[in-house]
């Protein structure tokens, strides 16, 4: 999905680079900022930050945010060794932007089996603090792989929120336990849901727009939120499928059910002037999905 900035909102543009199915990381990167529709340059050939992982950003001031607009063009220019690369995106600048408004809970609401049954590691802490697990077995996994999930000390009967995880040094900072983490004991990490949130909002979004709707003049979030779980569990579930005709399959195929037949009859107020405001019919538009559901 293209980026949404808000309108008047300093904000940050962000986006990577491929080579080879992999992340690149650029030696350098500018970018060049059209207007919608138009060749008057926003921005001319502007230096981009480079992250450590390749991550590409540049800083958008409120000024640069100040016109509403569908398709603001983003070429970046950037060099991997001695060649130079370029490419294209495009971002919005909009009254308002549709949030999600779910979490893990949510998830584990819907569907109390994922909270044992989800994605977990065990291990024994090779050592630690009151705010880290230090583990070097845990360096297969990405950086920030468990961020946002769930720490669990055996040892003490405590669990804590996953702050950052570190894949070089095997290192999960949680917010404080009672005591410090000491080798030898043990503990569980749960990773968040929150790829899979993120998938199936990106989804509904996708669908919003299949049906000549904008997602960002939705300006209420909530009216979503039914679908988005049931979404978001179809996700989750879809991940934990091994094979044909099991337990997770069968879940997951139900939850598209229940996502799809509860998106048929969406209801949302949808601000089709653009105003930010909603008045009359503006208050109960509906999906008008002309399809038949599979059962």
């Amino acid at each position: 999905m293209k980026q949404q900035f808000r309108v008047n909102t300093a904000e940050t543009f962000r986006t990577y680079v491929f080579e080879n199915n992999r992340r690149a990381v650029p030696v350098t990167a500018a970018i060049t900022i059209y207007r919608p529709g138009s060749s008057n340059k926003l921005v001319d050939n502007a230096s981009m930050s480079i992250a450590a992982d390749g991550l590409l950003s540049y800083s958008l001031s409120s000024a640069d945010n100040s016109e509403t607009g569908s398709s603001y063009k983003a070429e970046i220019t950037y060099q991997l060794g001695t060649e130079t690369f370029y490419a294209t995106l495009f971002y919005d600048v909009v009254m308002s932007k549709l949030i999600k408004v779910i979490v893990d809970e949510d998830i584990i609401n819907e569907l109390p089996q994922l909270k044992d049954n989800g994605w977990r590691e065990s291990g024994t802490a090779s050592g630690g603090s009151a705010s880290t697990i230090l583990d070097t077995e845990l360096s297969r996994y990405a950086d920030d792989y468990f961020t946002g999930g769930l720490a669990v000390s055996l040892d003490k009967g405590e669990s804590r929120e996953v702050i950052t995880f570190v894949s070089a040094t095997g290192t999960v900072t949680t917010s404080p336990f009672s005591s410090p983490v000491l080798a030898g004991e043990k503990y569980f990490l749960r990773r968040s849901f929150a790829r899979e949130i993120q998938r199936a909002f990106e989804k509904i979004e996708e669908k919003i727009i299949r049906l000549g709707k904008r997602p960002e003049l939705i300006l209420d979030p909530v009216d979503i939120r039914e679908v988005h779980i049931y979404y978001s569990v179809a996700e989750v579930c879809k991940g934990l499928v091994t094979d044909r005709e099991t337990f997770w399959w069968d879940i997951w195929k139900d939850y598209e059910r229940r996502a799809d037949e509860a998106f048929a009859s969406l209801r949302f107020k949808y601000d089709s002037t653009g105003d930010g405001y909603i008045s009359g019919a503006e208050s109960d538009t509906r999906t008008h999905v002309s399809r038949t559901v599979r059962r």
